[in-house]
């Protein structure tokens, strides 16, 4: 009696080794994509806080576009190749007539509203990058707001 228990100990010696073996590459895989995934969540967040800080910087100076751009840059230090381009125009409350830079006052039937507009992109590029499967992704993220002048 004694014999088969330690016979059958001895069949199954390194099989728990064997099924680690197996399972570890799967779970290796499946943490790698959680931490990549949660680190082009946290990208696409700067992105986009990114955009609402040049347009809350904007909003109070309208028409310093190098003041919205540098207020971008400055909210998400960490996020490499982020390019924030900014504007502002006049346009018409009811939303038409709307003019770039307010080159020329929009005539409108009420009120003219003056905006700024900033835009953010950057590229992330994922831990894991399989061909076709998983690539770099383009985030864009666009903020705009009323200006006081």
């Amino acid at each position: 009696m004694l014999s088969r228990g330690i016979r059958r100990r001895r069949e199954e010696d390194g099989t728990s080794i064997l099924e680690t073996a197996l399972v570890l590459p799967v779970l290796l895989l499946m943490l790698v994509g959680a931490v990549d995934l949660g680190r082009a969540y946290y990208t696409a967040i700067e992105v986009n806080s990114a955009a609402h800080a040049g347009a809350m910087y904007g909003s109070q100076n309208a028409s310093d576009v190098a003041g919205m751009i540098t207020a971008a840059n400055a909210e998400a230090p960490d996020v490499a190749g982020l390019t924030p381009t900014a504007m502002y125009g006049c346009e018409c409350s009811d939303g038409s007539g709307i003019s770039p830079s307010c080159s020329s006052t929009p005539s409108c039937p009420y009120n003219t509203v003056y905006y700024v507009e900033v835009d953010t992109t950057a590229t992330y590029t994922p831990l894991l990058s399989l061909s076709g499967v998983f690539g770099p992704l383009n985030l864009k993220s666009s903020a705009r707001m009323r200006a006081t002048y």
